[in-house]
């Protein structure tokens, strides 16, 4: 995850999501999805070291470079899975939440003994509660296509003295928002509101 985008930015794909989507690809992909997911597993029932798991088994392989892990090693650890006084939502067991939802789309990924699908996940600010929210199209018992992970959140209130990053990472995802503005309907592209 990454700090809140703007406010006039409803929805990101920052860090963790990037790296969901990314890992969930080519050769290796099924290894990689079933050692992220025992990895996870593995904490149960408290799902306390969930930051570490995500940097061991999903972010090192994104991204090479030993100070932007440790960078969003820190930030998921400050404000997402650890209990700090800077953690976006106090008073919800996120780290339980965040890994049980994993859990059921890593599984959902593994479904198919034949095939590992990919993962598509997003972000999704401004929702009236913490949930995460694990989609995708069956054919037969095992998922066609791919497995879609929207982590649905209040916005963030805290603030962060870290810069906004892009609310897009990477080159293959877009987003667009179609909303009523000023009594006109407009649909904006995500990259261009920030």
């Amino acid at each position: 995850m990454s700090p809140p985008p703007p406010l006039s930015v409803p929805i990101s794909k920052g860090a963790v999501c990037f790296c969901l989507d990314e890992f969930s690809k080519g050769p290796g992909a099924r290894a990689r999805v079933q050692a992220l997911r025992d990895a996870i597993a593995a904490l149960a029932p408290a799902y306390a070291g969930l930051a570490e798991v995500f940097d061991q088994h999903l972010v090192q392989y994104v991204f090479a470079s030993a100070g932007a892990r440790q960078k969003i090693l820190a930030h998921l650890k400050m404000y997402w899975f650890d209990d700090t006084p800077n953690t976006f939502f106090p008073a919800t067991p996120v780290s339980k939440i965040y890994a049980e939802g994993l859990l059921k789309t890593l599984d959902l990924v593994l479904g198919n003994a034949n095939e590992t699908v990919t993962i598509n996940s997003w972000w999704l600010l401004d929702q009236p509660e913490f949930k995460m929210l694990t989609l995708g199209d069956l054919e037969g018992d095992a998922v066609a296509g791919s497995v879609t992970l929207l982590i649905l959140t209040p916005r963030p209130e805290h603030d962060t003295d870290e810069p906004f990053p892009p609310a897009i990472l990477g080159e293959a995802a877009e987003a667009f928002v179609t909303s009523l503005q000023d009594g006109e309907i407009t649909t904006e592209r995500v990259r261009d509101l920030q």
